[in-house]
């Protein structure tokens, strides 16, 4: 990350973190969008596939983030479905780029060795690895294996930082040490995220067979394989919260006298330039057409829940739960 962007995404951070602090009015820093539900995978915990195809031309493309620009945002997450299904990717990376942003794309990178062009302006890749070929495709399906590790290999040859998502299921309570021997070897990071449950973009529950405590003792031997000082990105506060929390059954809570900074620092846009307060929430609250309208006034800032294990949602939640800490370990981080 280049000295100017480093400084103006600290400056977002800050800026938004001072109006959620006193609960002025939202101001997010960081915004994720699914620029298409399409994929050409079937994960088990993942319903994008089954969800709307329809998504926005590179017009509308342009104003959407002409208006996350002026609200303030500056780093943009390009997701799915499969980014990678849209021939405009690379356009679409360009545009982000033209308007400052810091961008990253989340890929399962079956189709980079067709299309690399597409992440070429990309700032972060994030891909998907479960664990060995038989975990990866237990959880993702048939063929969701085949050239993601020459893929990894090759972003990492020219310099292009990865991050492999591992969701934690059944299929890779196992694969941790495997996955970071990989990432050692390779020279890839990993971020470990338990699998989300009951909202509109998942599919599936978390399987009876694996006892609490047996997802808790997980993370707390990834949060020891952190301080041993292997490639985990996931914070250390991330880890701590999800050795402690209750019931991986249950995604998220509205817990009394907690807030939750989804909306006033970070949001969610789906593939129509609907937003969200974070993800999760998709389906579980009214949207706001950002093509039509200003999320700093139209959002009513209802949420179902102020606390969760909602991979990214919590990690960014961290960050104005715990700013310093979780704001130092972001920087040695990504920075």
């Amino acid at each position: 990350m280049r000295l100017g962007e480093k400084l103006a995404l600290g400056y977002a951070y800050g800026t938004s973190l001072l109006a959620y602090m006193a609960d002025g009015a939202p101001r997010p820093f960081s915004a994720t969008w699914a620029v298409t539900n399409r994929c050409n995978l079937r994960c088990g915990y993942c319903n994008c596939p089954f969800l709307d195809p329809s998504h926005l031309d590179l017009p509308r493309v342009a104003l959407l983030f002409d208006r996350l620009r002026a609200m303030g945002i500056r780093r943009l997450g390009l997701a799915g479905g499969e980014p990678m299904l849209r021939k405009d990717l690379g356009e679409i990376v360009g545009l982000a780029k033209d308007r400052g942003f810091w961008v990253s794309v989340n890929s399962n990178l079956t189709l980079y060795a067709r299309h690399p062009e597409r992440l070429h302006l990309a700032d972060l890749v994030y891909t998907s690895l479960d664990g060995d070929e038989a975990a990866h495709e237990g959880a993702r399906g048939e063929g969701s294996w085949a050239g993601v590790l020459a893929a990894i290999g090759e972003l990492v040859r020219i310099g292009k930082p990865v991050i492999a998502i591992c969701v934690v299921t059944e299929h890779s309570l196992d694969q941790a040490d495997g996955i970071l021997r990989r990432a050692e070897a390779a020279g890839f990071r990993v971020h470990f995220q338990p699998q989300c449950t009951d909202t509109e973009i998942v599919r599936g529950r978390m399987p009876a067979s694996v006892a609490n405590e047996e997802f808790r003792a997980f993370w707390r031997r990834l949060r020891d394989e952190k301080r041993r000082g292997r490639p985990i990105v996931s914070s250390s506060a991330f880890l701590e919260y999800l050795a402690g929390w209750d019931d991986f059954a249950v995604s998220a809570v509205d817990a009394l006298g907690e807030r939750c900074a989804a909306g006033h620092g970070f949001l969610y846009v789906d593939p129509r330039g609907r937003a969200y307060p974070c993800a999760y929430t998709k389906g579980k609250t009214t949207p706001v057409d950002l093509l039509a309208a200003d999320w700093r006034t139209a959002w009513d800032r209802a949420t179902p829940c102020t606390r969760c294990i909602v991979g990214p949602m919590l990690e960014f939640n961290l960050l104005f739960q715990r700013p310093l800490a979780s704001a130092v370990e972001s920087v040695r981080t990504y920075a």
